[in-house]
Order: C-alpha cells, then sequence, then structure tokens
C-alpha cells in the first residue's frame, strides 16, 4: 500500500514539477486524445492491422513529443515558440486522417455507398452528381475545383490571423476546429464509403466528362493522390481499380464540415476574410457535389454536425478546463 501510495505521489511531484495540467491546451488535449484512441484500436486488432507495432510506437513517440512541448512551453516564453506551439498540429491532421484507413479496413470492411445512393435517391428522386452534369462548363469546372482545395487553406489563414489578436479568440476556434476534423475521422469507421465518382461514374473519364482550364488536372491529381490512390493508376499506365485504394472518408463530409465550422468562426470572431471565407465555403460545398466527391446526404451529416460542435464544445471545453486537464487561457 505505501510502495502504491508513493508511486502516486511520485507521479503527482514529476506532473507537477513540469507542470503540464497548467500548459496543455485544447490542441494538445483533443489530439492526444485521438492519439490514444488509435493506439488502443491498434493494440486490440494487433494481428488484423498490418504495421500495428510500427503504428503504435509511431503514435507514442508523437504522443511523447507533444508532452515535451507541453513541459517546454511553461519555460519558453517567445512568439516564435508560440507560434510554433499553435501550428505544430497541422501536419498531425493530415497524418490522423490517413491513419484511420488502417482501422476502417479492418473494423467494418464494407462500403455502405449503396445506402448513400438509396437515401439521395429517396429524397431528390435522381442522383444529384448525375443531374448537376447537365451544368458542365470548364470555367465552373476550374472555379469548383480550385473552391475544393480551399480547404486545406482557409483554417490556417483563420487561424494566423485569431492568433496575432493575442486574445482568447485561437484557442476557441482551435477547439471547434479539431473537434470537427476528429470527430469526423472517427465517424468515417461507422459507414466506409468512397463517393459517386467510384460507384456512379467512371473515375477514369473525369478528367474528359469534367474538364477544367488550368489547374483542375493538377489539383485533383494531388488530391487524388493524398487520397492513396497509387500514381501509377493515376498515370493511367496501371489497370488495378483505384476504388480498392482510395479512402473511405465520404460520410460525413469532412470538407463541409471544417469550412462551415470556419466560416461561422470568422463571423464569429468578426474576421476581416469571414465575406470571403463565407463565398468560398458555398463553392466549396456545391463543389463537393458537382465534383462527385460527395453525396448529398454527406452534406447534410456534415452541416448537422457544425450544429451539433458549435453548441456542445464549448461545454466540453469548459468542462475540461474545470477539471484541470487543459488550460484555456494560452
Amino acid at each position: 500500500m505505501n510502495q502504491s501510495t508513493n508511486n502516486k505521489n511520485g507521479i503527482k511531484s514529476l506532473i507537477g514539477e513540469f507542470k503540464i495540467k497548467e500548459n496543455v491546451i485544447i490542441i494538445d488535449f483533443y489530439t492526444i486524445g485521438l492519439l490514444s484512441i488509435y493506439t488502443v484500436l491498434a493494440i486490440i486488432f494487433f494481428n488484423e492491422i498490418p504495421k500495428s507495432l510500427n503504428l503504435i510506437l509511431t503514435n507514442i513517440f508523437i504522443i511523447s513529443s507533444i508532452l515535451v512541448i507541453v513541459i517546454l512551453s511553461g519555460r519558453i516564453n517567445n512568439k516564435w515558440f508560440t507560434i510554433f506551439r499553435r501550428i505544430y498540429v497541422i501536419p498531425l491532421v493530415l497524418f490522423l486522417f490517413d491513419q484511420v484507413q488502417n482501422y476502417i479496413r479492418v473494423i467494418n470492411p464494407h462500403d455502405y455507398d449503396d445506402i448513400l445512393i438509396k437515401w439521395d435517391y429517396a429524397l431528390f428522386g435522381l442522383n444529384p452528381t448525375e443531374w448537376m452534369y447537365q451544368f458542365a462548363n470548364p470555367i465552373l469546372t476550374e472555379l469548383l475545383q480550385i473552391s475544393y482545395a480551399s480547404y486545406f487553406i482557409m483554417p490556417i489563414i483563420l487561424g494566423l490571423e485569431l492568433h496575432f489578436r493575442k486574445d482568447e479568440a485561437f484557442n476557441k476556434f482551435a477547439g471547434y476546429l479539431l473537434f470537427g476534423y476528429y470527430i469526423s475521422y472517427l465517424l468515417y469507421l461507422i459507414m466506409p464509403a468512397i463517393g459517386p465518382r467510384f460507384v456512379l461514374h467512371d473515375f477514369g473519364s473525369i478528367n474528359i466528362e469534367l474538364p477544367g482550364l488550368f489547374l483542375t488536372e493538377y489539383i485533383r491529381f494531388i488530391i487524388n493522390s493524398g487520397e492513396n490512390i497509387p500514381i501509377d493508376i493515376l498515370k493511367g499506365v496501371s489497370d488495378l481499380n483505384p476504388a480498392f485504394f482510395v479512402n473511405r472518408d465520404c460520410m460525413p463530409s469532412g470538407h463541409t464540415l471544417v469550412t462551415t465550422i470556419n466560416m461561422v468562426c470568422a463571423f464569429k470572431f468578426k474576421s476581416k476574410f469571414k465575406w470571403v471565407f463565407m463565398v468560398l465555403t458555398i463553392l466549396l460545398i456545391i463543389s463537393t457535389v458537382y465534383l462527385r466527391y460527395h453525396y448529398v446526404v454527406d452534406i447534410i451529416a456534415g452541416l448537422f454536425l457544425v450544429a451539433l460542435i458549435l453548441i456542445f464544445e464549448p461545454y466540453i471545453r469548459k468542462a475540461l478546463n474545470r477539471a484541470g486537464f487543459i488550460s484555456i487561457i494560452k
């Protein structure tokens, strides 16, 4: 009993010495939380998931690195470290998006596109991506493909703007945004789907059916590469089916969820770019269907989640602060 008590006191003393609790911010907590969930899944499905040991060790290393950053944040006080403190999560968002695919293929290996197609048809009496093809135009395609790609840029722009204000807006925005990202990743486990560009349309013909002007094909190539479709398939030198390799990330629409949260926060925190974000968000949502990435029900699910996140995430953040897990004012 005394040994156990001493161990607990030793851990508490160590946490207190390094001021871990005092310096954990919402970015750290949500990211460590998702990494921990992934690690547990990798342990549970150790024999089924390829390279599961690598995933476990990598996640432990990243969690440890985040804790080092937390400790250093209590000892280093300069603007460059503060910026790093807030942007280190950007590559991790992409890393965590990619990693969830390992678990989807084991936990829920069945695609649900047929159900999503039926839901769309029940709502509209047709397939929306097929209906939108009548409006296909190279100028419109170029505009919408660029808008779709702006998903990666808009949160960074708003995040930097809020960072330089030096108020609490950044942490609130980061809480909304990361909660949205990470919840969408976990929800991909429930209804994996690859989207209408593979199921309702010929993926290999999209550049012929929906040509752009200058940037469309390049943007598509980058996005498809990031979705784990092998380069040989994209270059047309392989006969393998791209649907086998592509990420299962349609339901809910993460593009809709994240950009809508970004837009709402832009207005909530009076961003200089709020109207630009609004226009881009509207165009992006249209693009998800026009460019055949999503079913309309994916969009509806994404918007529904936005409402839930905007309502409940602040309560979660405040509860974590009251419990001493995070520091809100950072």
